[in-house]
């Protein structure tokens, strides 16, 4: 099949975003890996020569800038529910997932449990922190906020996010990934930013993802091929006619209100006039034929 995606292109200005942003950021650059860290099915069956290694080669070609912190919900762990259409329980499937970025990348991730309550089965989360000290992985702890998004007084007091731990970020940049979807990636990108601010690093977010595509209306094919897939996400235009998922407008919303008073004139957070502003997607200006990727995407749709 003919070249249908430039995968270099994409993977230099991917990174030549990143390292902007993160050249424009005082603090550590927190960067929220929308759906998998590691690959992107729906892209590598949509996109003609999109290279299946791409993310790989993102993260490797970084390496000695970023951290990965993989969040998983403590819920998660507590139940052990199964991870995988394999039915692999949680507590396996995270270890094979921080063994495999590993071995892939040479990094060592973060382990960071979200949503903890102490008083709910805190033994089983205690028990598998050892598990994974055991294997030289650090492992932080980020307690259910009740009233997140909302109850920002409590948030950004002694009792909200400075309960959490603080992890310490020696690089640059921070990948945010999680497992399952109700990891709290977000969440933990927000209490790094604040705390990092009250010791004095002015740090900034920043989410990346191939779909959906802003500069494309949420009707057409290829939007719809991705909305189809993530089981009927809803898609909708901002206020400047830029398609976006409500995820990511909802994602938008929090970090103004939580962070818009506490982070300084020059913070990024506050150059944002819309979701897609804080999101890294090159996607289009990398399709090289957009009428037979949109065949490809009316055939996903129909199948």
């Amino acid at each position: 099949m003919e070249n249908c995606f430039n995968s270099e292109k994409y993977l230099d200005v991917v990174m030549g975003n990143i390292r902007d942003k993160a050249n424009k950021t005082k603090g550590k650059l927190y960067v929220e890996i929308n759906w998998k860290l590691l690959e992107d099915d729906f892209a590598q069956r949509l996109l003609p020569w999109y290279d299946t290694e791409n993310k790989k080669k993102l993260i490797i070609n970084l390496k000695r800038e970023i951290e990965i912190l993989m969040c998983v919900n403590s819920k998660a762990i507590i139940d052990n529910i199964p991870m995988t259409k394999k039915g692999i329980p949680c507590v396996q499937h995270v270890e094979h997932t921080l063994k495999r970025i590993e071995t892939i990348t040479w990094i060592r991730p973060h382990l960071v449990i979200t949503h903890i309550n102490p008083e709910e089965m805190y033994d089983i989360i205690y028990n598998v922190e050892i598990k994974f000290q055991k294997m030289w992985y650090k492992v932080w702890e980020i307690y259910l906020k009740k009233g997140f998004p909302y109850n920002k007084e409590f948030l950004l007091s002694e009792n909200g996010f400075w309960n959490d731990d603080h992890i310490p970020i020696m690089k640059k940049i921070a990948f945010v990934t999680g497992i399952g979807s109700e990891s709290w990636k977000l969440s933990t990108s927000i209490w790094q930013i604040y705390q990092d601010h009250e010791i004095g690093l002015e740090s900034s977010y920043v989410m990346f993802q191939t779909f959906p595509i802003n500069g494309l209306a949420p009707e057409h094919p290829i939007n719809q091929a991705w909305a189809k897939r993530r089981d009927c996400e809803t898609l909708s235009v901002d206020d400047f006619w830029e398609t976006t998922e409500e995820g990511a407008q909802e994602t938008y919303r929090i970090i103004k209100d939580l962070l818009w008073d506490y982070v300084s004139d020059d913070n990024l957070i506050k150059w944002y006039e819309k979701a897609s502003d804080m999101t890294i997607c090159p996607t289009l200006e990398c399709i090289e034929d957009l009428e037979k990727v949109e065949e490809l995407a009316r055939k996903e749709m129909d199948e």
